[in-house]
């Protein structure tokens, strides 16, 4: 018997600086330089031609093996300026990406028996504990969900079925040899990969949590417009922002019964809008005065207009690059 597998329903959604330079080996330790251009030819030997590491980089994407793209990465990448850096961890994100739906599929595909002893040993966490990999008794399974971990993945709990996604957290090992721009985008990641920011339709973090990942995603929005992620950081900040302001199926942001929007939520969005210098805090004040003006009340007439406050922030941001 199979298990099927379901898609996570809400985007889960994450970065790193500097390379260390090119290392030389000194051979003899001589007492008085040498103008003779040959004696130095050592030198010119052991240094790292950066444009053919980059070639070999390439070469080793196409066959789109994480093994080898990953051992070649942590092989090289101390020996490149951040600027290879940032494309290197960009790339392997990338084919992280590429290679989820395969193996989905893979995870999707496990037998019943396999399935079971994950669901034993991952007990009541969302995610799947990397010490327990190797209390796996069946072998192949042990080996195929340790691979999983290696290539900086991790296994998440969504309704009964285990999801891989991409481990950001474990992608800031890199953090010394790429940019800040590269740096801050993966740290947003792996916030989100580290605690799901939703999931099932509920959230899974407090709204003032909510409100702070918008805020930091706004200032990296501001911070590296047009940079490597640009348009995808963009995206997160509509989506969080919606739900933010329209809360999700399984946590309104209004009481059941009495429709009024909940103490926490406001109270959230009262301390949001004091951000400084912020599109973020200007939309949720305004959003704020429309509440009020209904006298607390979440109805159509209010949630009606969060589209256009969304569409609005994102024109604010646009207009102060």
């Amino acid at each position: 018997m199979k298990k099927q597998f379901t898609k996570l329903g809400v985007l889960i959604l994450i970065i790193i600086v500097f390379a260390v330079g090119c290392k030389k080996n000194n051979g003899d330790d001589l007492t008085t330089p040498s103008n003779n251009p040959i004696d130095n030819v050592g030198d010119v030997a052991d240094k790292v031609d950066p444009n053919k590491l980059m070639k070999d980089f390439e070469s080793q994407l196409k066959t789109k093996d994480l093994n080898n793209v990953i051992d070649f990465i942590n092989n090289n990448i101390e020996k490149l300026t951040s600027i290879e850096g940032d494309k290197m961890i960009l790339e392997l994100e990338e084919l992280l990406e590429s290679s989820l739906e395969p193996l989905r599929n893979e995870i999707s595909n496990l037998t019943e028996e396999e399935f079971s002893e994950l669901m034993e040993l991952k007990g009541d966490d969302l995610f799947f504990p990397e010490p327990k990999v190797e209390d796996i008794t069946n072998e192949e399974l042990r080996e195929k969900i340790s691979n999983l971990f290696d290539n900086s993945y991790k296994l998440i709990n969504i309704e009964g079925m285990f999801e891989p996604i991409i481990d950001y957290e474990d992608l800031k090992k890199y953090n010394d040899h790429v940019s800040d721009e590269v740096k801050d985008y993966l740290k947003i990641k792996a916030n989100n990969s580290n605690e799901p920011m939703a999931v099932d339709g509920a959230l899974r973090i407090s709204f003032d949590e909510l409100g702070e990942r918008i805020i930091e995603v706004e200032e990296y929005i501001k911070k590296y417009y047009g940079g490597h992620r640009y348009e995808e950081t963009l995206g997160l900040y509509r989506t969080w922002l919606g739900l933010y302001l329209n809360g999700l199926p399984n946590t309104p942001i209004e009481d059941f019964d009495s429709g009024i929007i909940k103490r926490e939520v406001y109270e959230s969005y009262k301390k949001t809008a004091k951000a400084k210098d912020s599109a973020t805090a200007f939309i949720v004040d305004k959003y704020i005065g429309i509440i009020d003006e209904n006298k607390g009340k979440i109805d159509d007439k209010v949630k009606d207009g969060v589209l256009s406050l969304v569409n609005e922030a994102l024109y604010l941001l646009e207009a102060s690059k």
